[in-house]
């Protein structure tokens, strides 16, 4: 006969008290798993890594509005040397002669002022014999006086002959003055130091005086000339500096006069500027900045501190804790890299002008030296 167990009901039970703990414990992990994810969701996004930047200081510069006028290098002495005395052309200097003042550039065949020369020289002669001549005439019958047998008419004609030679005398050596500044003058010589920059005449050719023998031109001594509307001038006044720019390179000139003339035609004001020694070439174009108005003292910072969107243009400033405060401004009159800032942003002030475009608000930074290295 076959026994009953009655054992089995008791596995079951623990089999099923088994499963229930296990329920209990995954239920308990997954409700710790969920107050992490949410506790991460309060704390927002992870903090970004601190960004490398490079940083300026902001500035108290002289600013003011200001527009472009064309304009053109000049040399101060540029001038077509003429013939003073008339002859044959011998000899003239070569294009890009390099000149010192009183340097020949010329010579004018001399044998025509040689002549008259040394016709002057006789004249000389003749005439200081006749007028000596007549002037011991004169002293001889003076001592004889009435007894001499001669007028006092006739003394008085003796007189006046005698001062007549005297004076063509006279009116001959300023003929051989003449003369011999004609035959200095065959030698064309440079007025001021600078080098030939055409020939007007060639070799063969016959020079009237006021003829143009050749251009000279001074290029060490520079100016800019630019013209433009009065109203454009008005805040320009000699001894300022103003900008001047070829495309390749920017310099400060100072204002040597306004010529207060107009032009007729063109109703503009001539602006000369003292260009200071440089590489630019006589006959280059420039642009001339001129400010609009007085210059005032304005806050500025470099062009590369400004983050341009559509909406707003800001800078990220350096806070305390190395951090970046990115702040709104509005923009003023510019120069060159510089310009002027409307804002929460005082002079001394770093301003980031490199590694700026990603920045965000509040982030860590590393400020970087010019080579790139960490500063200390």
């Amino acid at each position: 006969m076959r026994k009953i167990s009655f054992k089995r009901p008791g596995r079951l039970a623990a089999g099923a008290a088994l499963m229930l703990a296990l329920a209990g414990g995954g239920a308990f992990l997954a409700g710790t798993f969920d107050n992490k994810a949410k506790a991460a969701a309060d704390a927002g996004p992870p903090a970004p890594p601190p960004a490398n930047v490079r940083v300026a200081e902001a500035m108290t510069t002289e600013l003011a509005p200001h527009s472009d006028a064309p304009g053109s290098v000049v040399s101060v002495n540029d001038s077509l040397i003429a013939a003073a005395t008339p002859g044959k052309i011998l000899w003239v200097a070569e294009i890009g002669s390099e000149l010192k003042e009183g340097d020949v550039i010329a010579r004018i065949d001399p044998a025509d002022a040689m002549l008259q020369r040394d016709e002057s020289r006789a004249d000389i002669k003749r005439l200081a014999a006749r007028a000596g001549y007549l002037a011991r005439l004169v002293e001889r019958h003076e001592g004889l006086g009435e007894d001499g047998g001669e007028s006092e008419a006739a003394i008085d004609q003796m007189r006046s002959d005698r001062d007549e030679a005297q004076q063509n005398l006279e009116r001959a050596r300023v003929a051989l003055r003449r003369a011999e500044t004609a035959l200095e003058r065959t030698e064309v010589k440079a007025p001021f130091s600078g080098r030939v920059a055409a020939r007007e005449i060639e070799v063969g050719e016959f020079a009237n005086p006021g003829a143009a023998i050749a251009r000279l031109v001074n290029i060490d001594d520079l100016e800019v000339t630019a013209r433009a509307p009065d109203t454009m001038l008005a805040a320009v006044h000699a001894g300022d500096e103003i900008a001047v720019s070829n495309g390749l390179q920017s310099l400060n000139a100072k204002v040597r006069a306004v010529v207060p003339v107009g032009d007729t035609v063109s109703r503009t004001l001539e602006l000369r500027l003292v260009l200071p020694a440089t590489d630019w070439h006589i006959g280059s174009a420039v642009q001339v900045r001129l400010p609009r108005t007085t210059p005032k003292q304005v806050v500025a910072v470099h062009r590369d501190a400004l983050i341009l969107r559509a909406d707003r243009v800001s800078v990220f400033k350096i806070a305390d804790g190395d951090t970046a405060k990115q702040i709104d401004v509005e923009l003023g009159a510019a120069d060159g890299e510089l310009i002027e800032v409307i804002g929460d942003i005082k002079p001394g002030e770093r301003v980031v002008t490199r590694g700026g475009e990603r920045l965000r608000d509040g982030q860590k930074v590393v400020i970087q030296d010019a080579a790139g290295g960490a500063m200390s």
